[in-house]
């Protein structure tokens, strides 16, 4: 998907950013002359990988990384099952528990904010072996931790460092694709993204009988794994990375020392904490001084928040209406996940048709053409919510809501889909920084959510608490409509939007 395209090109600017505020020890002249690029598809450097690999290893890569990704997200919705477990032995509430969620996607929302300038700075490989193996470490404190207070920080700091592989991974995907063929690899990748809290309750329903610790246990197994064939299998992908080690060779060949890559003055020059600062920066200053950000941010917050508010509300409506047990209320969520299947295959067509309309404009691409999958979200996700609200009834069979959240789930990848193709294009340079923004937004209401959850399914009951959900994604409709047709006076005003 082209949500995460341009993290590359952001990652570069951040360098380029702090590399103009530093002095180089060389003159201009010596700095175009031995500035070492990969500018010719004609003599293919050996470390530009990305020319060197077969089709079948890019999507290799990209299927693990996705495939990692997935079981990260997958962590922060196993507790739906876990969590009666951890009540009876630690002795703590259904609303302590609840935290168990809360702080693992907290962590997913705060994690790309210090973890992206790593990758910028160091380069993907290291940043998925560094964060990869701290998630697993915390893992274990969540699986083993004789305190409640070990397992809530714990999950908190596994999903803080798991988070690379749903920030920096989408990096790594755009470094091995062309434009023309990311289409394919990137609509996996936000699937899967989107897929993995599906399957978590379906796997912890599945292991209820055993002892709890042996679905954590069962992540971190798959954890290891994606660990070792990431160390044994994946190289580095990020060019800058790459550049220095065709500079280190050039030097090496020829006795020049003068031939450098940028990433090197830059390591030299940067410290680690200013670019922290730097890169936390601006994904505020989006959410802050820019209105449409904040409100597409707040879209795709609200959309995910209902999907990790189900994590509660399932088994509720589930075990009080049809008297589903525990792998039963499992199976309920399955319906998410087919919704998302079923709509992802779709997003190809919407490519095709972008490209279409681009050509009809004369080849003028306007940010606003993306909104195309975000017009049938926006009907979709309260269509499907309409229909599990009101068939929520004991009398009515139970494939009823199923069918709604399947319809939800439709809409909801078109949403995503819609508004991260619509963020990459209309703000260009600044594309990563309002990607990071709208993850840390999303995450945070995705987290806040579940903490009352239960308590308004049971106050309100379940129609009319699932009736409140469907008209505050009602109110959200007019937005693409909107943004459409007054974006580009919007974007005028932003300092961030790029206007060509």
């Amino acid at each position: 998907m082209a949500s995460y395209q341009k993290s590359e090109e952001e990652s570069a600017e951040t360098a380029m950013e702090v590399h103009s505020e530093i002095k180089l020890e060389v003159n201009e002249t010596e700095k175009e002359e031995f500035e070492v690029t990969f500018d010719s598809i004609d003599d293919i450097d050996p470390e530009n990988v990305s020319l060197r690999m077969s089709t079948w290893r890019k999507y290799y890569i990209s299927l693990l990384i996705t495939f990692t990704a997935m079981v990260i997200t997958m962590i922060s919705s196993c507790w739906t099952f876990v969590s009666p477990h951890i009540m009876a032995k630690y002795g703590i509430s259904h609303e302590v528990s609840v935290l168990g969620i809360t702080l693992y996607v907290f962590g997913l929302a705060c994690g790309p904010l210090f973890l992206s300038p790593i990758s910028e700075l160091y380069g993907r490989r290291i940043t998925f072996i560094f964060s990869l193996v701290l998630s697993m470490i915390f893992q274990c404190l969540t699986t083993w931790s004789a305190t409640i207070e070990g397992v809530m920080f714990g999950r908190f700091l596994s999903g803080f460092f798991g988070s690379s592989f749903l920030s920096v991974a989408g990096g790594t995907i755009s470094d091995l694709f062309d434009k023309n063929q990311i289409t394919v690899p990137m609509t996996f990748f936000t699937t899967a993204g989107l897929l993995g809290p599906s399957l978590g309750p379906l796997i912890s329903g599945a292991m209820y009988t055993v002892e709890y610790r042996w679905t954590f246990v069962l992540f971190l197994i798959s954890s290891g794994v994606c660990f070792v064939l990431i160390i044994l299998t994946v190289p580095e992908t990020y060019q800058p990375s790459l550049l220095i080690a065709k500079a280190k060779r050039l030097r090496n060949s020829t006795g020049e020392d003068r031939y450098y890559a940028p990433l090197e003055i830059t390591r030299k020059e940067t410290n680690l904490l200013s670019a922290m600062f730097l890169t936390c920066r601006r994904p505020f200053g989006l959410l802050f001084r820019d209105p449409m950000m904040g409100v597409l941010c707040f879209y795709t917050g609200v959309e995910l928040a209902i999907v990790y508010l189900f994590f509660v509300a399932f088994p509720y409506t589930f075990k009080t209406l049809y008297k589903f047990g525990v792998m039963e209320q499992a199976c309920a969520y399955i319906g998410l996940m087919c919704g998302m299947l079923f709509a992802a295959p779709t997003a190809v067509l919407f490519q095709k048709r972008f490209e279409k309309r681009v050509a009809n404009n004369g080849g003028v691409s306007v940010p606003e053409m993306r909104f195309e999958p975000l017009f049938y979200g926006a009907f979709l996700t309260p269509i499907g919510l309409m229909i599990f609200s009101w068939t929520c009834y004991s009398n009515v069979h139970w494939i009823g809501p199923i069918i709604g959240s399947a319809v939800f789930s439709f809409g909801l990848l078109y949403v995503f889909v819609g508004i991260f193709n619509y963020t990459v294009d209309a703000y260009k340079k600044y594309a990563a920084s309002g990607l990071a923004c709208n993850t840390f937004v999303r995450c945070i209401m995705a987290g806040v959510f579940p903490l009352f959850g239960l308590q308004m399914y049971e106050g309100m009951g379940i129609n009319w608490a699932s009736f409140l959900l469907t008209m505050i994604t009602v109110l959200m409709i007019p937005v693409p409509f909107i943004f459409t047709k007054y974006g580009a006076s919007l974007r005028a005003k932003s300092p961030y939007a790029w206007t060509d």
